[in-house]
C-alpha cells in the first residue's frame, strides 16, 4: 500500500526531489561497500575447507528489470518517510532543490504586430508555450487550493462554480477578489525590502530574504562597492493599492479595446494603469513526503514567476558627500522577471530565489 501511495503523487515530485533522494541512498550503499573487512586469522584459515568455486551454469546471475528497480526505489523511499518519525530532528525534504519550470508567457499581440517577427512558425510556437504555461499554471494553483496554501487566505474550497474556476485559470489576474492578491503584496514587499537592503549594505536582511542565485548574486554586489560610496534606493511609480489591485475588465471592455487595437484607432478612454507586480507563472509539488503532517504550514514547495514592472532611482554619493552622476540616479523604467519560493513546512517569509531573462 506504501508504494502505491507513494506512486501516486504529483510528478513533479519525481522531477524534483528524486534525485537528491537517490542520490543519498547511493552514498549510503557505498559507504557500506567500502567499510573495512576482517581478514581471518592463519589458523581458521589452514583448518578451512577449500572453496570450490562454482560453475556459471550452477549460479546463474539474475538481471533485474525496470519494475524490480522501481519496486526497490520505492520501497526505499517509503523507509526514508518513516524516519522522521523515529529521528524528528532530521529533514529529509529540505536539501536544496532545482528550480521549477516557471515560464515567461510571449505577448502574442506585440508578436504579430511587429513586421519583424510576423512568421507563422514562431506564433504557433509561441501559442503552444503559453498553453503550456497556462495548463501548469491551472494545475498548480488547483494543488495550492486543496492544499489550503494561499497566503492571506483562508479556507478556500474548490467547488464546481464558475467564479472557482475563473478564478484556477486566471494566475495574471489583478483583481482584488483574485486567490494570488496577497501574494502579489507579499512579493512588492519583499522586492521593495531586499533592494533597500541592497543599497544599505544589510547582509543579515538580504540573506533573510533571498536563497540560491539570487543570493549569491545580492552579496556580490552588496561586498564589492566601492568603499565611501552611499546608496539611496527607492520606487518612484504608484505603488499603492489602487494601482496593485485593478478589477478585471468586463468581456464588452476586452471585446472594444481589441477591436480599437486592431483597427488602429486612439482610443479615447483612458490607458490602464500597469501595475508593479503580476504573477505570469506558478508551480507547486508536494515535496514533504512524512507520515505525519508537518507540524508547521503546509506539505507544498511553491514557486510563483512575478514580473515586476516600476519606475526607480538609484542616487550614489562618494566619501565627501557629493552626488555621483549616472543614468540610474534619474527615474528609469525596470522591468524584472524574478522566482519568489515558500518552502511551506519552514516558518519563514517568501523569498527570491532567481531572476530570468527574456531569450
Amino acid at each position: 500500500m506504501a508504494a502505491t501511495r507513494i506512486a501516486c503523487r504529483s510528478r513533479a515530485l519525481y522531477a524534483h526531489a528524486w534525485p537528491c533522494i537517490v542520490t543519498g541512498c547511493r552514498a549510503y550503499s557505498t559507504a557500506l561497500a567500502q567499510q573495512p573487512k576482517h581478514k581471518p586469522s592463519t589458523s581458521s584459515r589452514s583448518k578451512a575447507a577449500p572453496v570450490q568455486p562454482k560453475s556459471r551454469e550452477s549460479a546463474p546471475k539474475k538481471s533485474k528489470t525496470d519494475a524490480d528497480t522501481l519496486e526497490d526505489e520505492l520501497k526505499a523511499l517509503d523507509r526514508m518517510r518513516r524516519i522522521p518519525s523515529i529521528y524528528p530532528s532530521t529533514d529529509l525534504w529540505g536539501s536544496p532543490m532545482a528550480s521549477f519550470d516557471v515560464q515567461i508567457p510571449y505577448d502574442l499581440w506585440l508578436m504579430w504586430t511587429d513586421s519583424g517577427t510576423r512568421r507563422p512558425k514562431d506564433f504557433v510556437f509561441a501559442l503552444k508555450h503559453n498553453v503550456n504555461n497556462w495548463l501548469k499554471n491551472t494545475f498548480s494553483m488547483f494543488t495550492i487550493a486543496r492544499a489550503n496554501a494561499f497566503p492571506g487566505l483562508k479556507n478556500v474550497q474548490l467547488r464546481f462554480r464558475p467564479a472557482i474556476w475563473r478564478k484556477l485559470r486566471n494566475v495574471r489576474s489583478c483583481d482584488p477578489s483574485s486567490w494570488l492578491g496577497p501574494l502579489r503584496k507579499i512579493a512588492l514587499e519583499t522586492y521593495r525590502q531586499t533592494n533597500v537592503a541592497i543599497a544599505r549594505q544589510n547582509e543579515e536582511v538580504v540573506k533573510s530574504l533571498t536563497v540560491g542565485e539570487f543570493q549569491s548574486k545580492a552579496l556580490q554586489v552588496v561586498r564589492r562597492r566601492e568603499k565611501g560610496h552611499k546608496w539611496f534606493w527607492d520606487i518612484t511609480s504608484d505603488t499603492s493599492d489602487t494601482t496593485l489591485y485593478v478589477p478585471d475588465p468586463t468581456f464588452m471592455t476586452r471585446l472594444r479595446s481589441f477591436v480599437t487595437r486592431l483597427l488602429r484607432r486612439n482610443s479615447s478612454e483612458q490607458t490602464r494603469t500597469t501595475p508593479p507586480v503580476t504573477i505570469v507563472s506558478i508551480r507547486a509539488a508536494e515535496i514533504y513526503l512524512a507520515e505525519q503532517d508537518p507540524k508547521v504550514g503546509h506539505r507544498l514547495v511553491i514557486q510563483a514567476l512575478a514580473k515586476f514592472d516600476t519606475t526607480q532611482v538609484l542616487k550614489i554619493t562618494d566619501r565627501h558627500g557629493k552626488p555621483v552622476e549616472s543614468e540610474l540616479s534619474k527615474p528609469h523604467r525596470v522591468v524584472q522577471y524574478v522566482v519568489l519560493e515558500k518552502i511551506g513546512w519552514y516558518d519563514s517569509p517568501w523569498k527570491l530565489r532567481e531572476q530570468i531573462y527574456r531569450t
